[in-house]
């Protein structure tokens, strides 16, 4: 569980870093599961523009037994409940591969804008915690943030393209414009979280954020695991997004005491 420390910093920030949660060992496993699931293509797997080289695979959670496993963990699950101060389900579970000297830009964007529109969800009670299957530095295309800019609540985004393959795509449906960014940096600045292997990045569903081209020859792969509040699932009847990209089991999870994971 999180001090009152850590909780007031994720609070202020709309991000908390926590070092070496998962070993080498369970990283290892964690990794060669992701490449299964890489290797197994389909349309939950996205690939870079113009290339093959895999940019991202969702869902896998729904049938990779470690993935089921990992979502309800002792080490994540308790402290998703602790943050949104609920019992929480999984709203949507994605691997991203930032290969190196491949990986391309996300642009500025808010997830929740996402959940909102595509899946319905009401409110922003959500969150995301990111597993560092590599160590991300400056140069291997980290998250970036702007601290404290969920405060503001939903920012009108710029919409391009329609339907939902286009919230997958290098060039998101949803993206912050350029003035907008601006100003909100000009005010709060810039966060680049950085961290050994085996780390976990929690951030808020508002909070916006961004990653620059991996530059470097390290492979920066992240494990996303989104937890979504109970009491704050999606409107079935306004989703349009397929179950791998957002669930429709509410179920509330339990957390798995199990050695692994």
């Amino acid at each position: 569980m999180l001090s009152p420390n850590q909780i007031d910093e994720y609070r202020r920030k709309g991000f908390l870093v926590q070092e070496r949660v998962f070993d080498e060992e369970e990283i290892r496993l964690i990794k060669a599961g992701a490449e299964q699931e890489f290797a197994e293509g389909g349309e939950r797997v996205t690939v870079e523009a113009d290339t093959d080289v895999p940019r991202g695979v969702h869902g896998c959670h729904l049938h990779a037994e470690a993935f089921g496993r990992l979502v309800r963990s002792r080490r994540l699950l308790p402290i998703a409940e602790q943050l949104l101060q609920d019992q929480v389900y999984v709203h949507q579970f994605k691997i991203n591969a930032k290969r190196a000297f491949k990986g391309e830009v996300w642009e500025w964007h808010q997830d929740y804008t996402f959940w909102h529109h595509e899946d319905g969800m009401p409110e922003p009670r959500a969150l995301t915690a990111a597993i560092f299957l590599d160590d991300v530095t400056e140069f291997n295309g980290p998250l970036t943030f702007v601290p404290g800019g969920h405060g503001g609540g939903e920012i009108d985004a710029e919409v391009e393209g329609d339907g939902w393959a286009n919230t997958l795509t290098a060039s998101l449906k949803y993206s912050i414009d350029i003035d907008t960014m601006r100003q909100l940096i000009a005010r709060n600045g810039m966060a680049a979280p950085k961290g050994p292997r085996g780390s976990v990045l929690w951030f808020d569903a508002n909070i916006p954020h961004a990653s620059v081209p991996n530059i470097s020859p390290v492979d920066r792969g992240l494990v996303l695991i989104t937890y979504n509040s109970v009491e704050n699932r999606i409107d079935l009847s306004r989703g349009t997004r397929p179950e791998w990209l957002a669930a429709r089991d509410f179920t509330p999870l339990t957390a798995m005491h199990a050695a692994s994971f």
